[in-house]
């Protein structure tokens, strides 16, 4: 329980850096709660993996390194397991794997902690996030008189709440989540012309993700669906150690030598135009296990990402603001469409808009997720007190530094798409709205600060982002 030597903690993306006053690595749920009596009139923060681009793990105070607390339990069922907070998806994937066993969902990658991944609303494509797959909870919390206790949180609004919670309720100590029999997915990339083509193919494979191409504008499909039986491709090992190479490791290469050292518009026009559909092959089909065929190396390279979620329905004018928006920053000269500039006209953010006009080249290609509603209350894909629809998530990379000029054009975007479409920003990236502009989108989030005030009632586990971007009502007052 002793604090570690105090250093500066940076984050995965490195545009987080912050030194706390003490900083935990506890043995076990009795420390976590020494810490937590000992921190009761301070700030207490927990650090996962650090792959976050907000401020959500930053505090002046306490911060806690759950690494130690990483034990997994299946159930006699088979379809549950218990997970340490600490423990990483990594090992918890391949743990359920000795197993038969797998998650429902997974995100792109896989070094992130459980917890971490809950508390932020983690998603694939085509299922719903892991959120809203969490059966129950320990949490360690504070009492209403301010004494360190676990909660065990298993049904109710409680429940929704810790689903996706920001780390605002407490300590995650553990989380139970649902698992499933190991099924093995079939892929395949496809070109597409427009958007119509891409949804029209979602019923034939609803664990599809796909891709926006800059400069060519173009649809890249990552057509994916569970095989018929669990019988790996002969060339599925040849197929992933391709992917690893050619696209994780040398395309992004060409990506940050051409957008972030060159800072050239027309080599990485040359490498989307040229380069990229000379290294996709819609004929090469693999099937591999679920836990190998859905996840990327999004890791090995330092990026700053904000990603958006929107409705279905609202999905085909959102990808028009964004592919517009994005070809106005880069060409100064570019006219954006007429109904762009009739929906930015009426927010009055004509402005706005000529101020990043001409700024930024954006040299990423636009991952578009589809989520299916969760049964959470602040999760991007929350349907609390509305209809079930599935959303989508529209996801903004930049390898270039400095970063100004993509987030000037990002935070634009998050702007414009919360007032036009009641975007929801990724609570574990990049987020440059405020609660006044986050409250409108989640009908939940009233109910989700009363349960905070029940397991927190003196705001320990809140911090300056969480304040902006949760807790301060939009007459400025913290509820």
């Amino acid at each position: 329980m002793q604090p570690k030597g105090i250093s500066h903690v940076r984050n995965f993306g490195g545009n987080i850096r912050f030194r706390p006053r003490k900083r935990y690595l506890p043995r076990d749920e009795e420390d976590v709660l020494c810490i937590l009596d000992e921190h009761r009139t301070g700030t207490v923060r927990v650090i996962g993996a650090g792959h976050s681009w907000n401020g959500g793990i930053e505090t002046s105070d306490a911060l806690m390194d759950l690494r130690h607390l990483r034990w997994i339990r299946v159930h006699s069922d088979r379809r549950r397991v218990a997970v340490g907070g600490g423990c990483r998806i990594a090992e918890l994937l391949a743990h359920l794997a000795l197993r038969g066993l797998t998650l429902p969902s997974v995100g792109l990658i896989a070094r992130q902690t459980v917890a971490g991944a809950v508390a932020t609303g983690t998603h694939g494509s085509g299922r719903h996030s892991m959120s809203h797959y969490v059966e129950s909870m320990r949490i360690a919390c504070y009492s209403s008189v301010g004494k360190a206790e676990v909660r065990i949180v298993d049904s109710g609004q409680a429940l929704r709440a810790a689903r996706c919670s920001v780390g605002a309720l407490g300590i995650v100590l553990e989380v139970t989540l649902r698992c499933v029999p190991q099924y093995y997915v079939h892929e395949r990339c496809v070109w597409h012309p427009d958007l119509d083509a891409v949804l029209d193919n979602e019923s034939a494979a609803p664990l599809q993700q796909f891709y926006l191409i800059p400069h060519t504008w173009a649809y890249l499909e990552h057509e994916r669906s569970v095989a018929p039986d669990n019988r790996r491709s002969g060339a599925a090992m040849l197929y992933r150690a391709y992917w690893l190479i050619v696209i994780d490791l040398l395309l992004h290469l060409g990506i940050k030598l051409t957008a972030s050292l060159l800072r050239s518009r027309r080599t990485v026009d040359i490498l989307y135009r040229h380069l990229l559909p000379a290294c996709i092959f819609p004929k090469w089909q693999v099937t591999d296990r679920s836990d190998r065929q859905l996840l990327m190396r999004h890791d090995l390279f330092r990026h700053l990402e904000m990603e958006v979620f929107v409705q279905r329905a609202k999905l085909r004018p959102a990808l028009d603001v964004v592919s517009e928006v994005l070809r106005a920053a880069d060409n100064a000269a570019y006219e954006v469409s007429a109904s762009v500039h009739d929906r930015i006209r009426a927010l009055d953010m004509q402005d706005a808009l000529e101020k990043v006009r001409g700024s930024y080249s954006h040299h990423y290609p636009i991952c578009v997720r589809r989520v299916p509603p969760d049964d959470t209350l602040i999760s991007m894909a929350s349907c609390h007190g509305m209809e079930e629809h599935d959303w989508y998530a529209i996801s903004l990379i930049t390898f270039t530094e400095p970063r100004l000029p993509f987030q000037n054009v990002a935070r634009f975007l998050a702007t414009t798409m919360a007032l036009l479409f009641n975007a929801r920003l990724h609570w574990g990236k990049w987020f440059p709205l405020n609660s006044g502009e986050v409250e409108r989108s989640y009908p939940g989030i009233r109910e989700f600060r009363a349960v905070c005030k029940g397991f927190d009632p003196r705001g320990v586990f809140r911090n300056p982002f969480l304040e902006k971007a949760i807790f301060r009502t939009p007459d400025h007052h913290s509820s």
